[in-house]
């Protein structure tokens, strides 16, 4: 929940755990942040002093545990500290690359007295990241002027650093085609007439088919992932010249080599590059028709719908799902097979609108990382994708919903077993399936026990008005639909080179 906060709103959220087992249950969240870059405090309590390190009941080294997945993890010594370090653990986690702290406290160190420090946050911490160098900004600008072919690829920085009017404007001026980063198909929304869309593996073929092609790539507030590069050559063709830019200055030529590496704030390297590139450029570049690659990819997924299948089809519950939320909707995909159909389907209208447990693929995310886009965006519509193996991980969240009236809507994709897992024993196993079926739950029955809005759908044309009544309960909805075991999202992406 703190992550689907965090990323809602791009502002740290803070988590709290018991000690011992609430910080073991913490893992996997913290996890997610560290890899996902998402600034999350967690706070836990410890053990009183008197007893540690006597093997006392749920005593653990808790900072130790934390420190592989945060940026830093501290066990506060005494109360005079409590505050010094709730600052440097804000400014840890907002320095980039972003990330998550722990921070450990006994109880006994909780029930002392101390004087408020009321210490504004621009007086301990930087409130804004420094701007790209002025001669990384030429030779990028210069490089791209250069070029035949060149394509911009958007990353999460765009997002974080609420840069998408700057992109847009570039975009706009130059005529050069966007692609996205899987993890982020909205930091360009696929609806503007320049968008690809997200590159790599269950990405969409207007941008695998465009990006082979581009001489000069320019990744911009980009951490360049396995999904969407396969990092290897193939989607990016070895012979293109890659622009990188990251705030993050170890991100960059970790995958591939680049021709030019620029550090620092996203929002200032987009809008360096628009004023050097007005300067360069005459007339806009038209080396490929967008517009065309986005008609045939439209073609191809329409291919993917047939309404009349039973069991419904995967791709079908997807299309539905983008039709019935509305353009402001917030959808969160969860890991396995039913977040790959999802992104095939999810065209974005607007930033922040897209949301996936980036680079860490923990099966169960998508209920919890729901509420808490909810509950940071409470006017806006959030829906989740979610298979059933990964409604079953974190199904008792539910209750916390109906309790804390958060009316997200889960659709479970209900193939009564772990379709991504069948899908991989398919392609590298030759089929032999081992551990991937399961029970027939019905997810909608068990919404209504907990106090829910629950339904079973076993009819594609029932899709959307069950979805829709879903949206409209206000209450905490499941929409349990029974699909097709054997339609399954690839799972390997096949380049030629």
């Amino acid at each position: 929940m703190a992550y689907g906060f965090a990323r809602a709103l791009n502002r740290p959220a803070v988590v709290t755990a018991t000690e011992g087992p609430g910080v073991t249950n913490l893992a996997t969240g913290i996890g997610a942040a560290y890899k996902g870059y998402v600034p999350i405090i967690s706070i836990s309590g410890a053990q009183e002093l008197w007893v540690r390190e006597k093997d006392a009941s749920q005593d653990i080294d808790q900072v130790t545990l934390c420190r592989p997945i945060t940026k830093w993890a501290y066990s506060i010594p005494a109360v005079t500290k409590i505050q010094e370090a709730l600052r440097r653990a804000f400014r840890v986690a907002l320095a980039e690359p972003l990330g998550p702290v722990h921070l450990d406290v006994s109880r006994d160190l909780l029930l002392e007295q101390t004087e408020a420090e009321p210490i504004a946050p621009s007086a301990y911490r930087p409130t804004s990241l420094p701007s790209c160098s002025a001669t990384e900004l030429d030779r990028a600008a210069e490089l791209i002027a250069q070029a035949k072919r060149p394509i911009l690829l958007a990353g999460g920085g765009v997002l974080r650093e609420n840069a998408l009017g700057a992109l847009q404007l570039l975009a706009e001026a130059t005529g050069i085609p966007v692609a996205t980063l899987q993890y982020h198909p909205d930091a360009f929304p696929t609806t503007h007439a320049l968008a690809l869309g997200p590159l790599g593996r269950n990405g969409w073929s207007s941008a695998n088919r465009a990006m082979p092609e581009a001489d000069v790539v320019v990744a911009l507030g980009a951490h360049l992932d396995l999904f969407s590069t396969t990092f290897k050559y193939g989607i990016i063709s070895r012979d293109a010249k890659l622009i990188h830019h990251s705030p993050v200055a170890t991100d960059i030529g970790v995958v591939f080599p680049v021709a030019q590496a620029v550090v620092g704030s996203t929002l200032s390297f987009i809008q360096g590059l628009s004023e050097r590139l007005r300067r360069r450029i005459s007339t806009q570049w038209e080396w490929t028709s967008v517009a065309k690659l986005r008609r045939e990819w439209d073609e191809e997924r329409k291919r993917l719908l047939d309404y009349g299948a039973r069991p419904i089809l995967p791709p079908v519950v997807a299309h539905a799902m983008r039709e019935a939320l509305p353009a402001d909707g917030i959808m969160i995909v969860d890991a396995g097979n039913a977040g790959k159909h999802m992104r095939v389907f999810m065209d974005t209208h607007r930033p922040d609108s897209f949301m996936y447990i980036s680079d860490w693929g923990s099966v169960g995310a998508g209920l919890p990382i729901a509420m808490g886009a909810k509950l940071a965006r409470p006017k806006q519509p959030v829906m989740a994708a979610v298979g059933d193996m990964g409604m079953m991980c974190n199904i008792g969240e539910l209750e916390t919903a109906v309790r804390e009236r958060i009316p997200v809507v889960c659709v479970v994709y209900n193939d009564r077993g772990l379709g991504n897992e069948r899908a991989f024993q398919k392609e590298l196993y030759g089929g032999r399936l081992f551990g991937v079926d399961y029970g027939d739950v019905d997810f909608g029955a068990l919404a209504r026990v907990f106090g829910a809005h629950g339904e079973r759908i076993t009819d594609a044309a029932a899709l959307v008005p069950a979805i829709k009544r879903a949206l409209d309960s206000g209450l905490p909805a499941v929409v349990d639909v029974v699909i097709d075991q054997n339609t399954l999202a690839p799972v390997v992406y096949k380049t030629t080179s």
